[in-house]
């Protein structure tokens, strides 16, 4: 019988067959089990110690458990039954701990170890050039990623699926609904969709950072779940920053807030998109985000089939850099408090400025993707230059060469970096001119829009100009000077303005410009400055074209 299942396993997805069987080791499999069921033990163990011992005794004894009062450090007084046979104990915050933290380990274990065992298969695989006779067998695409992401975590399920009854147990122990269980759990598969999608592309683009990739992979998806739980615990959801907060799936665990060790964590009751109530029901708030998650996954998936059938080819296509841009501008923008910005006549001008904020935070990595997802580099750009060569008639290629600039897959990527700039920034322009009558400052917010899609035009042809370079390391350094690029005018501006707190205009090539013009509130901002700021960064671009097109046309007469 299980002959025959591994053979229809193997008929379905041979892929997914030859992952199991590489993993499903005997001794792997004892390590997995005992490892979940030592933890499982150390955990229930630890709250365990912290319950009142059984025999009533005479002295006064104080657990985070009873039911008396508080003391100083927040342990309560414990209350006997009245015939001093037990103490009173409020097992349903018992529960509730070990729901939440054994919530958090899983969550943690799924998307960090995950990360790492499969942007290291992939990784592997590409260093032993294995993957290649991948690619040249008949499976497709979509079959090789789905037995990847079922196979390769194998033993991270058995260890996660062993904790499944202590979880549901103490859920339901908790009070906690069945149904609001199960969602979790599809709120968490959700979540490994996305992650794992997008560790798998970093495993197959990333090659160049050779062994390090899978550390730099998970240390990431640890790094943010830890940042977004320490920044945004008490961010209100009713913001932009509510979209963070839905990425990290902590703030979904049920009951979260009535753990005794999140109490004051804000959840989701204040949630709305487009003044829809969404935060009235956890369901409806789960279902949100678990849209999310599948869009950003669909995106992913676009990207792993375009990069394994071929490598040299950009991540996107533009049309669907488009689509993705679109998606992430409406939805961000429905995070906004539309409710008091619209409708409230008790308006004020800081929520919507920190609206702003948050969604330009975001904007800029959603450009720093987009840099890397459909900037060509150089064998595409000389593949490019040879299909503009032959055209015998110049002036059907200059009628071809602005629609092929919007939507072809090898053309430069300035013209559809600078739409998609549009199509972030023109949702924002209307939401000022909605509440531009109440704001303080017409100019700054304009200014802070001007300077933030400036700035990603810098970025972006600095980019695509490093990566024409004839160059073996030209994406290593490439990331460098963008990372210089970020990171030095902050620290030149700080030294410059460490005296003063008027001097607006070294922040104005920092990327830091936008949020500094958007909160100068105090000070008005010299339209002189900014235009000459703006005028710098223009001249900026504009030299990085030129000097792109020179190297284009050298390429162009070898060819």
């Amino acid at each position: 019988m299980i002959q025959n299942f591994i053979e229809q396993l193997g008929d379905w997805n041979p892929q997914l067959l030859r992952e199991i069987r590489g993993r499903l080791k005997t001794q792997n499999v004892v390590l997995a089990v005992s490892t979940s069921l030592l933890s499982q033990l150390v955990l229930y163990g630890f709250f365990a110690v912290k319950l009142p011992p059984n025999r009533v005794t005479v002295s006064s004894n104080y657990s985070l458990y009873c039911t008396g009062s508080p003391n100083d450090i927040n342990d309560y007084r414990c209350l006997h039954d009245g015939l001093r046979h037990y103490y009173l104990i409020n097992w349903q915050l018992f529960w509730q701990d070990i729901f939440t933290w054994l919530s958090i380990i899983i969550i943690a274990a799924l998307l960090v170890a995950g990360t790492y065992l499969l942007t290291s298969d992939l990784a592997t695989e590409q260093r032993r050039g294995t993957l290649n006779f991948i690619r040249l067998s008949p499976q497709s695409p979509k079959n090789i990623f789905w037995g990847k992401l079922l196979g390769v975590p194998i033993l991270l399920y058995i260890a996660v699926a062993l904790t499944v009854p202590l979880h549901l147990w103490s859920g339901l122990g908790a009070k906690i609904p069945f149904l609001s269980i199960l969602t979790f759990y599809a709120l968490v598969l959700a979540a490994c969709m996305f992650y794992y999608s997008g560790a798998l592309l970093f495993g197959l683009v990333g090659s160049w950072l050779s062994g390090f990739q899978a550390w730099l992979a998970s240390g990431v998806v640890l790094g943010f779940l830890i940042l977004s739980r320490l920044w945004f615990a008490n961010a209100t959801t009713d913001s932009p920053i509510a979209y963070i907060k839905g990425l990290n799936p902590f703030y979904l665990i049920p009951h979260l807030d009535k753990s005794s060790f999140f109490t004051s964590i804000n959840l989701w009751e204040n949630f709305s998109w487009f003044k829809l109530p969404l935060g009235a029901s956890f369901f409806t708030v789960v279902i949100f985000i678990t849209f999310n998650y599948g869009t950003l996954a669909y995106f992913i998936w676009q990207a792993l089939w375009r990069c394994f059938r071929d490598p040299k080819s950009t991540m996107l296509s533009k049309q669907q850099s488009y689509w993705l841009t679109a998606y992430f501008a409406v939805c961000t923008l429905g995070c906004v408090n539309w409710k008091d910005f619209v409708a409230s006549p008790y308006y004020h001008w800081s929520v919507l400025r920190d609206s702003i904020a948050f969604i330009l935070f975001l904007d800029l990595w959603l450009f720093l993707f987009l840099i890397a997802a459909l900037i060509p580099h150089r064998q595409l750009l000389q593949d490019w230059v040879r299909y503009k060569k032959s055209f015998i008639d110049n002036n059907s290629w200059k009628r071809s060469l602005v629609r092929d600039l919007i939507w072809g897959e090898k053309s430069p990527a300035l013209v559809a970096i600078a739409l998609n700039a549009i199509i972030l920034i023109t949702p924002l322009l209307l939401l000022l001119v909605l509440n531009f009558e109440r704001g303080i400052n017409r100019n700054n917010p304009l200014f802070a829009l001007a300077l933030a899609g400036s700035l990603a035009m810098v970025y972006a042809a600095l980019a695509q100009f490093m990566l024409f370079l004839k160059n073996r390391y030209r994406i290593f350094w490439t990331i460098a000077t963008l990372t210089a690029l970020i990171v030095l005018p902050i620290i030149i501006a700080l030294l410059l303005t460490a005296n003063t707190s008027d001097n607006y205009f070294p922040w104005f090539f920092s990327v830091a410009a936008p949020l500094i013009t958007l909160f100068a509130d105090s000070y008005p901002i010299s339209p002189i400055q900014f235009l000459f700021a703006i005028f710098c960064q223009l001249v900026t671009v504009w030299l990085l074209v030129f000097k792109l097109k020179q190297q284009l046309d050298k390429t162009e007469e070898l060819t």
